[in-house]
């Protein structure tokens, strides 16, 4: 219960934290099943192979309960699909629907917000811990995140969650064993954190000994025991994909061997490192991937009003640390510049695109929180007044900068993902197969862009079925397999057109069609159905 000031009303210092986390919870759950239109194919394929495993315990490998799924050949991160299989189970058994099967990240994105607060509160002060929780929900890179199922993007929260729990074991020991639980969990989420973890723990740990906020004793040995026992299957899938060992099949587990291994890619070499390094740079500088459904220009990750703040919290934070190196004294500030360094060697190992480097920016929004509550704090200290029209003045700001962010979000953002993500293809499928049962086809013949996961899962075709019906393009990807009697093609060669088969279409694809098959349109995209059977135009 709230506590209530003299005069019997709750205060605002109280209640703000709350409204924030709505705010918050609003931005990420507000048409979560429209925008983005359609699915991303990798949200496809990790909702189908929950479907998959939740249906018949493999996935589209025939793996049974992996700790890492398949997928592009080198395989996906297999913790959003089992978050997904208990949301599946309550809704009744069948695919996810997009809303549906973005809603672990959307609630993993609202919980991080409070994580966040719970984090900045301990480490520093309240107002600090405010702006964190602020500026983290109004953050255009985190609302995005939140509302986009890419298994990939777990692992920003998770890393809170393990931090969180750790900060809180120093005080209370027995969260340490959460602290082990959840880090361990974010192993789960992208195999780019795997060096990350034990490099940013390793400086927590070894600080915080230091400094005797922690000890070795059961508890932290348990923690660590967890840790150990989590990462175990891990540590043999890289084992088994490094053809050290076998692979490892299991009632109850598989670790299996990919058919395609991405270890390679890790940077070792000084130039490789360097040349990632300026990559990274420049993406935080530039903030334009070239990938117009990752980033909504001009807001950026932080909006250009957030990256001031971040170059002067981070200043401001290294400036406190080196002080506080010289008095010997433990400071909040080491544990935040950890994240910041497991970020930066985020950076050095792996090529920046985006998400590659998604362990970095919540540590940067928090170094952005401490530049806002140092300078407001700052000039509070010189003149009250002017401390409180700066608050004014950066709340108004951000919140302008949501507002613009949210109205392009909602309209031009929301008309050109569409396209990337397919929008109007699921309807498509519907329509196709209806039309296969109406008119006697057993033959439905997709183009290449619609991407065989969606397929998989808008037909709601189980594991068995595939993988006995699956005709190889190039593995993994499928020229072909079958569901429910229905032939599904993965790609349309233009050379043999058949009456005995209906398209789905782009509608660049148009003129192709237009003169011996009826078409229907669904966003962007066309069911074309054969006027006359048993003809070749």
């Amino acid at each position: 219960m709230w506590k209530k000031s003299r005069k019997g009303n709750i205060s605002l210092r109280q209640i703000l934290p709350l409204l924030i986390l709505l705010l918050g919870a609003v931005l990420r759950l507000a048409a979560l099943g429209k925008v983005p239109g359609g699915l991303h194919q990798d949200e496809a394929l990790t909702s189908w192979n929950a479907f998959a495993l939740f249906q018949e315990g493999i996935d589209s490998d025939g793996n049974r309960f992996p700790v890492y799924v398949a997928g592009w050949g080198d395989g996906q991160s297999a913790l959003y699909a089992w978050l997904l299989i208990p949301i599946i189970a309550l809704t009744g058994g069948g695919t996810a629907s997009p809303f549906f099967s973005r809603l672990p990240q959307a609630l993993v994105g609202i919980f991080t917000l409070w994580a966040v607060y719970c984090l900045m509160k301990r480490l520093f002060r309240y107002q600090t811990a405010v702006w964190s929780l602020f500026l983290l929900a109004v953050c255009p890179w985190h609302i995005m995140l939140s509302r986009w199922g890419l298994e990939a993007n777990l692992a920003p929260g998770f890393l809170i969650f393990g931090l969180c729990f750790f900060v809180r074991g120093l005080e209370e020991k027995k969260f340490l064993l959460l602290s082990g639980f959840f880090y361990g969990l974010s192993l789960y989420c992208y195999a780019v954190i795997w060096p990350i973890v034990p490099f940013v723990l390793l400086l927590q740990v070894l600080y915080c000994l230091r400094h005797k906020k922690l000890q070795i004793d059961r508890w932290s040995l348990g923690s660590a025991g967890i840790l150990f026992v989590m990462a175990l299957p891990l540590l043999l899938f890289l084992l088994v994909n490094s053809e050290l060992i076998p692979e490892i099949c299991l009632p109850f587990m598989t670790i299996p061997r990919m058919t395609g291994y991405r270890g390679g890619e890790v940077a070792l070499q000084p130039s490789r490192m360097w040349a990632n390094l300026r990559t990274a740079l420049s993406l935080l500088r530039r903030q334009n991937i070239g990938s117009p459904y990752d980033i909504l220009l001009p807001w950026g990750l932080f909006y250009d009003l957030g990256r001031i703040f971040i170059v002067i919290g981070t200043g401001t934070l290294l400036w406190r640390l080196f002080c506080s190196f010289r008095s010997r004294t433990f400071a909040g500030e080491f544990i935040l510049f950890a994240q910041l360094a497991g970020g930066g060697l985020n950076c050095l190992l792996v090529r920046a695109v985006l998400h590659q480097i998604n362990s970095l920016y919540i540590p940067l929004v928090l170094a952005e929180a401490y530049g806002v509550w140092t300078v407001t704090r700052f000039l509070y200290e010189r003149k009250a007044v002017l401390g409180q029209l700066a608050v004014s003045a950066v709340t108004a700001g951000y919140v302008l900068c949501l507002i613009l962010f949210q109205r392009d979000y909602y309209t031009e953002y929301r008309q050109l993902v569409g396209a990337y993500f397919t929008e109007g293809l699921k309807e498509c499928v519907s329509f196709a197969w209806e039309q296969c049962e109406e008119k006697g086809i057993s033959t439905i013949t997709a183009e290449k862009g619609a991407q065989w996961p969606r397929l998989l899962l808008y037909t709601e075709t189980l594991p068995s079925e595939y993988l006995a019906s699956v005709v190889y393009d190039v593995p993994p990807a499928p020229a072909s397999f079958e569901t429910k009697g229905i032939r599904i093609n993965t790609r349309i060669h233009y050379d043999s057109i058949s009456q005995d088969s209906i398209y789905i279409l782009y509608y660049t694809d148009i003129p192709v069609f237009e003169a011996d098959f009826e078409l229907t349109s669904f966003q962007d995209w066309y069911v074309a159905v054969p006027r006359q059977r048993g003809q070749s135009p």
